[in-house]
This record gives C-alpha cells, sequence and structure tokens, in this order.
C-alpha cells in the first residue's frame, strides 16, 4: 500500500524523539480495520457503503439541519480539495461561519478525519465559542442523521464508526488560548506552567518593572514627543498612563513584526529613544523570565520557538486539518506560526477572511498577508497555488444597505489595487439575498450634537416605544413601521457606532473635556425612561461609584489623617502627580459618602465596616495574619446596589477585581494587607503602587466581553471595532457629529492630510522587518485612508433592517469643506454626492444622496 504524501511528510520532520509514537500511528493506519483508503487528494476517504459522498454533503446538511442547502460559492469552499491551501474571502454576512464549520464537519463525516486533528482558530474569544456551540449543535445533528440511515441500510460497521466520532474534540478557539494549552503541554517534566498576563496586568507590570517612569524623567519631553508620535493624535504623551500604552505598542509590535532587534538598534536619527524602548523591553522582559509569566506576544513567541525547535504539543501531532478565521487581521509573527505548523505536520490549511473589513492594523494586523496569501503560502510551503473562493450572498442587510456599502467601498478608485486580486473571471461583489426593503437607509443630521441627541432619542422612542414608527423631514404623517413587527424586541436590537465612544472630549487647562454625542444621548435618553449601555464611555478612574469604591478601599488601608490630606502610605509609594490627583478625589468621593453613613442589608453602618478594616490595617489588631485586598473590595458590595444591579456597573467593578487578582500575580505582598510590621507598612505601600496605581494612571481598560449578552432594554453604544463580527436590526453610525469645522486636530479621523500614527509606526520599522516591502507597496497615505474606508465598511455593513447616518449637518454643505471619507469624499477631493462640482458652490445634490433624511 503506498502511504499519502501527507502522511509520509508528517513522519520526515518530527523530532526523533516523536518518530516512535509517529510510526505506530503510521502502521496503524495502515492496518486499519475501518475499512478506509487514501483519496487521490491525500484524504482519508469513508469507504463505508452509506457514508455520503462528498457531491452529497451538502443535501445531507439541507435532510439533517433542517435548513436550504449552501449556495454555489459556499459549496465550493467547503468541497475544495485539501491538497493546495484554500482562500476563501468572503464579503460582509455571506456566511463565513457557517462555510468554515461546515468544511470543518465534511472533513469529519466524508474523508473520515477525527474532529480531534482538526483545528480552527478565531480572532476573538466570543467567535470561538459560536463556532464551537455549531460544530458540537451540527455535529451532533449530522452524526445522528447519519446513524438513522446506516441502520435503515443494515450498515452497522458505519454505525460503529459514527457512534465513535466526538464532535466535542473540535480544536477551536483564539490562537492566544490555542498556544497558551500547548505551551502548558509542551512543559519539560520540572518546568513550572507559565502565568499568562492579561492585558491591563501586563501594562501595569510594564510600567513598574520595565520602568517607564524612569526613562520619561531621564529623557524628558523629547522621549514624550518621540511616542506621542504613535498615539491617536500625534500629540505629545500627557501622562504616564498615555506613554505606558504607546510603549507597549512599540513593544509588541517588535515581537510580532519579527524586528531585526540589532538592526533597530543601529545608528539612527531616534537611536536614544529607540535604546531607551529596548531598555524598557529588557528589564520588563527580564521579570517576567525570572517569575515564569508572559504575555500574549511573548506566549506566540515561545510556541513558534518550540515549533521550530522540533517540538509539537500532543493534541497537534495528528494534525491533518487547520483552519484560519479573520485571516486579514493576521500578524507576522502569527503567519510564522500557521506555516511552522503546516510545514511540521503537513495539514491542509483552509484560511477565511475579507481584506475590506481589516480593522486591526493599529495592533500589528498586517492585511498584505491576506491580500498576498496566495503568493506568500506557495514560497513558504513549497505547494501549488493555492485556490480562491469568494463568497458573495449576503443574507444579513436588505437590497438598499448591501448597494450602500458597495457603493461606499468601490467609491474612490485609488482603494481597488489595496485589495485582493482576483483572477478572471472572479468578480469582488456582495449581493443581497433578502430583497428591497420599503426603507434601507436614512440620515439625520442636524446643528450641533445636543439638538442631534434630541431628536435622535424621539426617533428611538417612537420606534420602540410607539410602534416602530418615523416621520420623514419637514412632514407630521407617520410612515410604514421601520423595523419588522417583532414581539420581542426593545431597544437593544439597536447599536450607536462612532469611532470613539468617549463621552467627553480630552480635557484642557484643568476643565473637563466638551460633552459629546453619546453623553447627550444617554441624558435625553434617560428623560424618555429609556437606558443606554456604555462601559467605555468615561475612563474607569473618572467614573463616581468607581471613585467611591475606591475611595473607601483608600481610606480603609492608607487613612488620611484630616479632610483633604494623604495618608502616609500614598504619600511614600512614588506617585506621579496624576495618580495623586486622582486617588485624592476618589478620598474625598469616599469621605462624603462616610459623611451620610448609610446602612448596609443587616443593619451594619459604613463607618463601623471602615473602622473594622483600620484596626487591622493601621493598627494590626486581628487574629488573621493578613488580609487580601480582594475581601476588603467585597465587603463593601453590600453598600453599592448597582453593581449587582446594573450592567455597566458590573462591568466596572469586573474590572476592578480583575486588577487586584491580577496584582496578586507580580506584587510583592501578593495584593494582601500584612498584620505585622514592618511589612504591614510594605505591604500597603505595594498594594497602593500595585492596585491603586494603575487604575489612577489609567492603565486598566473595562471589558464589557464579560456580559453573556448585552441589556435587550438598553441603546448598545460601540466603537466600530468592537462591532466588527456583529450585527443588529438597526445601526446608527455617527460619521460627523464632533465636526461642526475644519479644524485640523479632527482630521484624522474623517479625511487625514498626514499619515497616521499606526502608519508611521509601521514605517519606522519597515527596514528592519521581514513584511516592510509588502506593507510600503502602498504609500503611508494610502494606507492611512484605506484604513478609513475599512472603518466605515464594516459599520455600514452591519444592520439587517435599516442603516441610519447622524452627525452635524455642516459636513453636507460644500462650501464648508469639511471633508469626510464616511461621507463618500475621495482621497483626490472629489465628492460622489455632488452633482456638478464646477458650479460654486456646488450644491449637494437630493438625488445623489443614497439615504432618506430625515
Amino acid at each position: 500500500m503506498t502511504l499519502p504524501r501527507a502522511a509520509l511528510q508528517r513522519f520526515r520532520l518530527r523530532a526523533p524523539h516523536q518518530r516512535l509514537q509517529a510510526t505506530v500511528r503510521l502502521w496503524c493506519a495502515i492496518c486499519s480495520k475501518a475499512s478506509r483508503t487514501f483519496g487521490s487528494e491525500d484524504t482519508v476517504l469513508l469507504e463505508f457503503r452509506t457514508a455520503p459522498a462528498l457531491e452529497e454533503f451538502a443535501a445531507v446538511v439541507s435532510a439533517a439541519l433542517s435548513t436550504h442547502q449552501p449556495n454555489r460559492r459556499q459549496r465550493d469552499a467547503i468541497e475544495a480539495g485539501p491538497r493546495v491551501p484554500l482562500l476563501v474571502v468572503a464579503g460582509p454576512g455571506t456566511g463565513k461561519t457557517t462555510t468554515l464549520v461546515l468544511r470543518a464537519l465534511r472533513f469529519t463525516f466524508v474523508d473520515g478525519i477525527a474532529p480531534e486533528d482538526i483545528l480552527i482558530t478565531t480572532f476573538t474569544e466570543k467567535a470561538g465559542r459560536e463556532i464551537r456551540s455549531r460544530l458540537i449543535e451540527w455535529g451532533t445533528s449530522l452524526r445522528a442523521y447519519l446513524i438513522a440511515k446506516a441502520r435503515d441500510a443494515g450498515d452497522e460497521e458505519h454505525v460503529r464508526h459514527l457512534t465513535k466520532v466526538d464532535v466535542n474534540r473540535y480544536i477551536a478557539g483564539t490562537l492566544d488560548s490555542i498556544c497558551e494549552d500547548a505551551v502548558r503541554d509542551m512543559r519539560e517534566p520540572n518546568e513550572a506552567p507559565p502565568v499568562i498576563l492579561e492585558p491591563s496586568a501586563a501594562r501595569a507590570v510594564l510600567y513598574r518593572r520595565g520602568e517607564v517612569w524612569s526613562e520619561l524623567q531621564k529623557l524628558g519631553d523629547p522621549f514624550k514627543a518621540y511616542l506621542g508620535r504613535y498615539g491617536f493624535s500625534g500629540d505629545p504623551t500627557r501622562n504616564n498612563g498615555e506613554a505606558t500604552e504607546i510603549v507597549r505598542t512599540i513593544i509588541d509590535r517588535l515581537v510580532q513584526d519579527r524586528v531585526n532587534l540589532s538592526s533597530y538598534a543601529a545608528p539612527h536619527t531616534d537611536k536614544v529613544f529607540r535604546q531607551a524602548i529596548l531598555r524598557i523591553k529588557e528589564r520588563y522582559e527580564s521579570h517576567l523570565s525570572r517569575t515564569n509569566q508572559m504575555d500574549f506576544a511573548l506566549l506566540e513567541q515561545r510556541f513558534l520557538d518550540r515549533l521550530v525547535a522540533g517540538r509539537l504539543p500532543r493534541s497537534m501531532q495528528s494534525l491533518h486539518m487547520l483552519l484560519v478565521d479573520e485571516y486579514q487581521d493576521t500578524n507576522p509573527l502569527q503567519e510564522a506560526i500557521y506555516f511552522e505548523l503546516v510545514l511540521r505536520t503537513g495539514c491542509s490549511m483552509t484560511v477565511v477572511g475579507d481584506d475590506d473589513q481589516s480593522l486591526y492594523r493599529f495592533r500589528g494586523a498586517t492585511i498584505e498577508l491576506f491580500r498576498d496569501f496566495r503568493e506568500r503560502a506557495s514560497a513558504e510551503l513549497g505547494c501549488g497555488e493555492p485556490q480562491l473562493v469568494c463568497l458573495e450572498e449576503n443574507y444579513r442587510s436588505s437590497e438598499q444597505i448591501v448597494e450602500f456599502f458597495s457603493q461606499h467601498i468601490g467609491n474612490d478608485p485609488d482603494f481597488e489595487p489595496a485589495r485582493v486580486i482576483l483572477p478572471s473571471p472572479l468578480q469582488r461583489r456582495v449581493v443581497s439575498t433578502s430583497g428591497h426593503a420599503g426603507i434601507g437607509v436614512i440620515g439625520m443630521f442636524r446643528d450641533d450634537p445636543a439638538t442631534l441627541a434630541a431628536d435622535l432619542a424621539d426617533f428611538l422612542h417612537r420606534v420602540f416605544r410607539q410602534g416602530g414608527r418615523i416621520p420623514l423631514s419637514n412632514e407630521d404623517t407617520l410612515l410604514e413601521p421601520i423595523l419588522p413587527a417583532d414581539p420581542g424586541g426593545d431597544l437593544g436590537d439597536a447599536v450607536l457606532l462612532a469611532s470613539t465612544v468617549n463621552e467627553r472630549g480630552r480635557p484642557f487647562r484643568g476643565q473637563p473635556g466638551k460633552e459629546r454625542l453619546p453623553l447627550h444621548l444617554r441624558q435625553e435618553l434617560e428623560t424618555r425612561g429609556l437606558k443606554v449601555f456604555n462601559p467605555r464611555g468615561l475612563a474607569l478612574r473618572d467614573i463616581p461609584i468607581v471613585q467611591q469604591f475606591l475611595g473607601l478601599v483608600l481610606e480603609c488601608i492608607d487613612p488620611a489623617p484630616s479632610p483633604g490630606s494623604r495618608g502616609v502610605g500614598q504619600q511614600a509609594a512614588f506617585l506621579t502627580n496624576d495618580a495623586h490627583d486622582f486617588m485624592d478625589q476618589w478620598r474625598v468621593a469616599a469621605q462624603s459618602m462616610l459623611t451620610f453613613n448609610s446602612r448596609g442589608p443587616r443593619g451594619d453602618l459604613l463607618s463601623d465596616k471602615v473602622d473594622r478594616w483600620r484596626r487591622f490595617a493601621v493598627h494590626g489588631r486581628d487574629s488573621e495574619s493578613e488580609w487580601p485586598v480582594l475581601d476588603i473590595c467585597y465587603s463593601f458590595l453590600p453598600w453599592f446596589s448597582r453593581f449587582q444591579d446594573d450592567p455597566e456597573a458590573q462591568v466596572y467593578l469586573e474590572a476592578i477585581t480583575r486588577t487586584v487578582a491580577a496584582a496578586s500575580t507580580f506584587s510583592g505582598y501578593k495584593a494582601a494587607i500584612q498584620r505585622d510590621e514592618p511589612h504591614r507598612t510594605r505591604s500597603i505601600n505595594g498594594a497602593i503602587r500595585d492596585v491603586l496605581n494603575p487604575i489612577a494612571e489609567n492603565l486598566v481598560a473595562v471589558d464589557e466581553e464579560i456580559m453573556p449578552s448585552v441589556p435587550r432594554d438598553r441603546l448598545n453604544i460601540m466603537t466600530i471595532h468592537q462591532a466588527k463580527g456583529l450585527e443588529f436590526p438597526l445601526v446608527i453610525v455617527d460619521v460627523s457629529s464632533d465636526f461642526k469645522t475644519n479644524h485640523r486636530t479632527q482630521r484624522f479621523k474623517r479625511f487625514p492630510d498626514e499619515e497616521s500614527s499606526v502608519v508611521l509606526l509601521e514605517d519606522d520599522l519597515a527596514a528592519v522587518t521581514p513584511v516592510g516591502p509588502a506593507r510600503q507597496r502602498r504609500s503611508g497615505m494610502q494606507r492611512t485612508f484605506e484604513d478609513l474606508i475599512r472603518l466605515y465598511y464594516v459599520a455600514y455593513s452591519r444592520p439587517q433592517s435599516l442603516l441610519m447616518l447622524v452627525g452635524c449637518q455642516q459636513g453636507l454643505q460644500f462650501r464648508t469643506s469639511i471633508k469626510n471619507v464616511a461621507k463618500f469624499w475621495r482621497r483626490d477631493e472629489s465628492w460622489a454626492w455632488v452633482s456638478d462640482p464646477r458650479l460654486r458652490p456646488p450644491p449637494v445634490d437630493a438625488d445623489l444622496l443614497p439615504f432618506i433624511r430625515i
């Protein structure tokens, strides 16, 4: 019998200590009694009498799942052979996840590959849960259908085979989670499992152990200006939190872009600052190594290093199929991992994604890896040219919505060369299967954000509390319902998307930032008995309930001798002025709460609870030798009912407790207050420095994904990045509520006049990273505009029934020159909504507006 090429390749590439196991597996494959033979395309094809043939699988899926058959393009992707890699370009709403799951199930039920030998990676944990859920649900139904069919035909051998198929054993999840499991599995006998730091904890460790503050003090304003180049606005960093976040980004890119560090440190105009970054990186990574900790970038690097050394985790030693979701957001390090897995195991590779929906360049995502996948895979894997399938039938949105976002992505001719080049006769298009809707796209534009918020709140109240009917502009007559009648519908069916969801702008000269649309809308909806869900609207340190809560903790472990003063521990903790200012605010909030001195549910006074902890922290009076800070936090929950009842507050509480728990992994006293001196004073200083200071320095972000679902009775307010992969019946996109004038400081959000900070970092690293030439095939300004085009393409493709554009109406007047990519302005400064640009001023033609104004 001739063994398949892929199996022999897997055998040849294994490390010597794995070859005995590989030999046993290959011999078992030869002698198997399951009546299997290797197919013409190096797969194991089932030869049971009632096993479905490949061309029958679509019909089997339809019958087993009681659904329509996959469309022609989906079938092309599901049925494509595994001899060479497969690239699936999947437009929005075209059933990407369905296709990915059915391709995995096809390999199990048609080709006979065990679920545990199929690996699927996803971009987010939520997507991973969704794919696992479908694999189990659909796999169970398929198996039951095929078992019944085999029994009816008397094919007991096939029945016995199917009963052994465990659909719970597919390997599916984010690459980070899979790397974590693999690295733990690949440990030496005497090697302890690493502790993986979540991002907020990693930032806190970087700031303290990497001594970011030290380099800021040493190099001063020039270093702040250097870091500011890579920040959101391009301005010099204003505090340690901003500086640490940017340093974190640069260090991650050094790892993810596989930068040659010797070349990075070579003579350069920014050599002094680059060397400072490398010093911080070295101190940070040395600390992690000593304490057996890793961040996610280092975790992926560790996994790749072990793969290159010939070590495979047990779960991947018989890997047959690798399927990668959202490949357009892959970085060079992750690409290297995928290619190395294919080379080490001989598995087949399938990648799915959409270059038009790539949003994460700022996290290191390299869209060029997706755009050039066929060439890169052929070169790196030594295989033939990968197959290409384009999914085009949109099952999500109405015809008008699909036409709108298709017009947007095709509006600027200069964008086309940045996309995946399709061989003839393939075409890049998305077609709606939902047909024409009564109303598909509408727009609401007003003079200022406050007026816009009031009218938008009225609109939402009409839709969700008054039968879903709206008036057109200057009309009192109510039109037909804009959303399908749904007795279970509520405000949670709508979402407001924006580039940022901050409720206030940046503070200026000690004054709070200006109120933005999310805050105005929150206030207007509350007057109408409606609520929003926007836990990212304010920084954690600025939220009143968080200030009260943390102020109580601070007053317990480090009481101020008098109102308006600071505790001894806070003064001794070497904090920045910024951190001191926020802790002072927290103390004031807590002292105000203590003035009312309310009782808890059990009748105990708040002051008594605070005094109980003070007796321990200040005087060491207790039978216990230590008390965890987390216990102190939990003891105050009875006085904060919002932490138990309010979804936003629950997200805040999770962020606080996550910070405390993370500090217990790296803080000297494990985030616990000691009873006896000198450890009591030191542990208090440690708690202030490692638990409270990261929040005061704005190093801790909330994680709203802890909520299993967004509350149904609240309006979701999300960034466009957060909404990636989601869909809603009603999507409201803020395209211009911040743009009343053509001010230079906000042009980067709408029509850039200089390269973005993300592109600047890419170009600065281009000469020292292998992917530099691929990125620089497009100029910096081209990449900057392309990112903005893709951002709003994702926003416009989220709705199922209705898309609504909102903003200030000054941007609809050509004479104001408030150019905006979201409003179909092109990079050459032409505008698709102007009928005759030769007129002065050129009028915006209502007939050219691709939406109905209300």
